[in-house]
């Protein structure tokens, strides 16, 4: 047998998201209810991070990790490439695995990662792996179901490793799906970015909540404001009782509740947009998120204002907290002019990115950053960045900029 037990905590998100991914999960470690030492993880590629298994860990970064896009627990792997060899090598494998959820009865499915050098289709690699599944879970007393709907646990199948050693891994899924897919976006725009790219542009700013305020001046629909929020008081984006983690032995005796672990922080965040049809938008999103009402009436300003004729003082008077906190941070999603089809000509988008540049330029002191898929955007704009960071949203390549005005 070929098969090796494995034991890791997999945090896997967006191309080049290492960096902010181990960044943000050491900050909410340190601030979260347990005693736990979070030790260097290891780097799969420049999007994939492997920790030592913790139940600890693992509740933190499933509750509360805004940056990573799955967050998976690896059992077994093996090198095999075809179906038969694979099956073989997992049966005996998952079968003596005592960390599968118990019980009499179980709903399950399969999803599968990226799998493009095993020699057989996904639908083919899911199929073997439920197969597997269904025998394992049965030698060990467990009547399964599989659900494609509302299981009650996913397994996920991929091939992993550095290019040398790719091996399949199959692991539990205990992030709760697609870490993007927050609920509180009940409306959105033409093109919307994505929640873990807004967290990581966040990140990225290295906006200070205590102490800086940061204006979104093209919110749209008021994702990066939201993240923003989120961030700033370390909410959860997943609840224990919403998770996997009720049917795993490993996280038995663990929190059932999810509280903000920064809940002191009162932030100062300013979303403005030119376009009147984007407040309800706004405040529809916001109220999904929990963040309306009097907690966050001086937390969180909603405003139509054309970025183009921005002030200082403008943001002083919506949000006059501003007055006594050091030099903010502009975060934002500009149009690139692809998936907007048009509306904008290039000579248009040219001079709104010009026009932009010099109404941040008389922001002095303050940091811009922004995620942007026109690569004439840093010309036009009339800044140079400090930092670049090549990434895409959905299938867009883009490039995370931030520049000191």
């Amino acid at each position: 047998m070929n098969a090796q037990r494995c034991n890791d905590l997999r945090l896997t998100g967006s191309g080049g998201a290492n960096r902010v991914m181990e960044a943000e999960l050491k900050r909410l470690v340190m601030r979260s209810p347990f005693d736990v030492r979070l030790d260097k993880p290891t780097r799969e590629g420049e999007e994939t991070l492997l920790y030592a298994f913790d139940a600890r860990v693992a509740w933190v970064a499933a509750c509360h990790h805004r940056t990573s896009s799955r967050i998976s627990w690896d059992l077994c792997s093996s090198p095999a490439v075809r179906l038969e060899p694979l099956f073989a090598d997992l049966l005996p494998e998952l079968s003596s695995d005592d960390r599968l959820p118990g019980g009499t009865r179980l709903s399950f499915s399969v999803e599968v990662g990226s799998s493009s050098d095993f020699e057989a289709s996904p639908l083919q690699l899911r199929g073997v792996v439920k197969n597997a599944l269904v025998e394992a879970l049965a030698s060990r007393g467990v009547t399964s179901d599989v659900d494609g709907d509302a299981p009650d646990v996913v397994f996920v199948a991929r091939r992993a490793g550095t290019p040398e050693a790719r091996r399949t891994v199959v692991g539990i899924d205990v992030g709760g799906g697609a870490r993007h897919r927050r609920g509180a976006r009940v409306a959105t725009g033409l093109a919307p970015l994505r929640e873990t790219l807004a967290a990581q542009l966040i990140m990225l700013s290295r906006w200070d909540a205590r102490t800086e305020p940061l204006v979104d001046p093209m919110a749209g629909s008021a994702t990066i404001p939201i993240e923003a929020a989120g961030l700033a008081v370390g909410a959860a984006i997943r609840h224990p009782p919403d998770l996997p983690l009720r049917h795993l032995a490993a996280f038995s005796g663990l929190p059932n509740e999810a509280p903000d672990l920064f809940p002191g922080t009162v932030a100062s965040i300013v979303a403005l947009d030119a376009d009147a049809a984007c407040i309800p938008a706004m405040v529809g999103n916001l109220r999904a998120a929990g963040l309306t009402g009097p907690t966050y009436d001086r937390s969180i300003v909603i405003a139509q204002q054309d970025v183009r004729g921005l002030t200082p003082d403008d943001i002083e008077h919506l949000a006059p907290a501003v007055r006594n906190m050091r030099p903010g941070v502009f975060c934002f999603n500009p149009p690139y002019g692809v998936r907007i089809g048009g509306e904008h000509g290039e000579a248009e988008l040219l001079a709104l990115y010009a026009d932009m540049g010099r109404a941040l330029g008389r922001f002095r002191g303050w940091r811009a950053a922004c995620f942007v898929a026109n690569p004439k955007f840093v010309y036009a704009f009339g800044h140079r960045a400090t930092m670049t960071k090549p990434a895409s949203n959905a299938n867009l390549r883009g490039t995370f900029l931030v520049f000191q005005l």
